[in-house]
């Protein structure tokens, strides 16, 4: 199944859940590196949901800078990473990164905003292709790249339902059933 490229309605974010009842559960914060709000030296990322996309807005501060002063490539790889496997949550999905492939276009400033969007190209059980870009604040591209990520199982998706203090009837952040 194909989904629609980025500029989806937003249906909700890494930080809000809304149930098909239309109750808001929030997200428990926690330790990812990438989105998580708890990890001190992390990027903590928002991020934007809609069906099969998501995206968010970085400004990478000087202590994240590679080579010549600009941002470190590995950061850019998880900014697109990190967009990428939040594009399947509108299919009520945990993904994790099955295999990336990241192409860099552009470098990126510390300071200059940087926008990342995800969208889910095709999907099949539980395998989802994802396609994803980075883009600085002048509208070029910076990276760009696709991958596979793989969504959690039923009993894993409970587990972390659980976890984050979700009822399990509750679809993933701000998911949709098909």
């Amino acid at each position: 199944m194909s989904r629609a490229a980025p500029g989806a309605p937003s249906i909700g974010s890494s930080r809000l859940i809304e149930g098909a009842d239309g109750r808001r559960y929030a997200f428990a914060d926690h330790n990812c590196f990438a989105c998580g709000g708890t990890n001190p030296i992390g990027m903590h990322l928002a991020i934007e949901l809609g069906e099969g996309t998501a995206s968010t807005t970085w400004v990478p501060g000087k202590d994240y800078v590679g080579w010549e002063e600009k941002v470190h490539g590995g950061l850019l790889a998880t900014l697109l990473d990190e967009v990428m496997a939040w594009a399947p949550s509108s299919f009520d999905s945990w993904a994790v990164t099955a295999e990336i492939s990241v192409r860099y276009r552009s470098p990126a400033n510390p300071g200059e905003a940087l926008t990342a969007k995800g969208w889910v190209t095709e999907h099949k059980r539980r395998i989802y292709h994802v396609r994803g870009e980075v883009r600085g604040s002048d509208g070029r591209i910076v990276a760009e790249g696709h991958g596979r990520f793989l969504g959690a199982s039923p009993s894993v998706k409970a587990e972390l339902k659980a976890r984050y203090g979700m009822p399990t009837d509750v679809t993933a952040a701000g998911a949709r059933r098909e």
